[in-house]
């Protein structure tokens, strides 16, 4: 305390206080406290500057006249406190005050954390109330799913921005999209999409004032077992309209270094963000032709910044899957979208079916598979029989919604093993096929089937003969199927 009110002295008697007295005003400062007892080492922000708890559990922050929360970074071995339906580890900011104090109340975990499972979703934006039993059927799935497989291992969610579908039209869904998901029993924590962003605002900075009265800031970590989580704000608002670029402010490159600075290098690391980093384009060199909307423009300084670090990034936007091994020691995963073809299609338009992807933490180790709704994880791929291709008709061809390039893909003629399949970019038959059935229903006429690039394809011998299709995942998971027509899938999706 002497010496925080020695250094404001200093400042003022040597000018700096005229100049930026925010600096140093309103003070912040409070306890962590659990059982009674102050909790160390807690980190502490306001979204500008980061400090830690002493031995007592005490904090103070100068505090900025444009922050809007003081926040912690929740320690591993502790629950997670709820409030209003969403993770509660910030309190909001009085600026007509000078000094405030916020205590934070934490409550040990009775379970260890070290190993824990992350549920992942993507853009599941809700435009109208008539969707949201959609929604429900999928957070049944979820629920039921982890309960049955995890029991006792402490499980959590995050959603990979795009809440809300129109919060002009119907900001409720805000309300309703974290009531559904909230009573899955997994806390569930969010992250800020374009979609959830107030539209007419005159600048970026304003454009969260909805989201922040239901999640709280917008950029945020915590800790899991030996996993440090980081949630990312990487939509930045232009001011007209619903323009809008992938970038991360200064500030929060700011806030992001110091955080970090508090991790030991080589720590396992997790980020959150609606927009992805990297691209199609990016990984085959066509950089010029990436969107700056669909990706984050100065992601080469965010990569700077966790290069220390064994990074898996979580990202959604696109509404595809994709997964991208960027470095030796950064991965993104690209998530598809809970609402599909937006709530028009059991599928995304890249043909993978709606579900979420679950992460399985244990100690270092980060293991994931993708769960599709209604249908065990062992549905990891859709097989056609030779003919059901427009692009390729003497071929078998096959949808791997989940790839990366240490997948193997091998195909069997007649029991023989005949090799590897090989990948190539083309339009999943079956969302195809149902675009073209029901797109006169749309709501939207802009939607339909994509290109995708995690397609494979062979020839057999002969016509008559009978295959099989084996795909091996990177952690040696293998998952079998038989090819079928597309009729089939279509009239019967339960048929695996």
């Amino acid at each position: 305390m002497w010496c925080f009110k020695k250094f404001v002295f200093l400042c003022l008697w040597m000018g700096w206080g005229t100049v930026c007295p925010a600096a140093f005003f309103p003070e912040l400062s409070g306890r962590v406290i659990s059982e009674g007892r102050g909790v160390e080492g807690v980190a502490v922000t306001d979204g500008y500057t980061v400090v830690r708890t002493d031995a007592r559990g005490r904090y103070r922050l100068p505090g900025n006249t444009a922050a809007e929360f003081v926040y912690i970074t929740l320690p591993a071995g502790y629950e997670v406190p709820l409030q209003d339906e969403v993770p509660c580890f910030f309190r909001r900011i009085n600026k007509a005050a000078k000094k405030q104090k916020f205590d934070f109340y934490l409550q040990k975990s009775g379970r260890n954390d070290d190993r824990h499972v992350v549920v992942v979703a993507a853009d599941p934006p809700v435009y109208f109330d008539e969707e949201l039993p959609a929604l429900q059927k999928i957070a049944d799935d979820m629920q039921s799913w982890v309960a049955g497989k995890y029991g006792e291992i402490p499980v959590y969610g995050m959603v990979a921005g795009d809440v809300i579908g129109d919060i002009q039209r119907n900001p409720g869904c805000f309300g309703a999209v974290k009531h559904i998901l909230y009573h899955t029993q997994i806390p569930f924590f969010y992250a800020a999409g374009n979609h959830d962003l107030d539209r007419g605002g005159r600048s970026n900075e304003r454009s969260r004032t909805m989201y922040a009265a239901h999640f709280g800031p917008a950029y945020y970590s915590f800790n899991r077992g030996r996993v440090h989580y980081i949630v990312l704000d990487g939509v930045f608002a232009l001011g007209k309209d619903y323009l809008y670029t992938g970038y991360l402010a200064e500030r929060q490159l700011e806030w992001l270094e110091q955080d970090l600075a508090l991790v030991p290098e080589g720590s396992p690391v997790v980020v959150l963000t609606h927009i992805p980093t990297y691209s199609r384009e990016a990984r085959s060199g066509n950089y010029a032709k990436e969107r700056t909307s669909q990706v984050i423009n100065n992601r080469a300084h965010l990569y700077d910044l966790l290069k220390s670090y064994r990074v898996q990034i979580l990202s959604g936007h696109t509404h595809y899957h994709e997964n991208y091994v960027i470095a030796d020691n950064l991965y993104e995963h690209v998530h598809a979208s809970l609402c599909g073809l937006f709530w028009q299609a059991p599928w995304c338009g890249d043909g993978t079916p709606i579900g979420y992807t679950v992460y399985e933490m244990d100690g270092d180790s980060i293991s994931w598979y993708f769960k599709p709704v209604g249908d065990d994880r062992s549905y990891q791929f859709r097989a056609y029989a030779a003919g059901e291709n427009d692009l390729k008709p003497e071929a078998l061809t096959v949808n791997v919604w989940n790839y990366d390039p240490s997948w193997k893909i091998y195909w069997y003629e007649d029991g023989e093993r005949m090799g590897e399949m090989e990948r190539y970019t083309g339009i999943d038959p079956v969302i195809d096929s149902y675009v073209v059935s029901h797109r006169k229903s749309f709501k939207y006429d802009y939607i339909g089937a994509e290109p995708t690039e995690h397609l494979f394809f062979a020839i057999p011998r002969s016509a008559g003969a009978a295959i099989r299709v084996e795909a091996t995942d990177r952690f040696g998971n293998v998952y079998s199927g038989t090819p079928r027509k597309v009729e089939e899938w279509l009239n019967d999706q339960s048929v695996r």
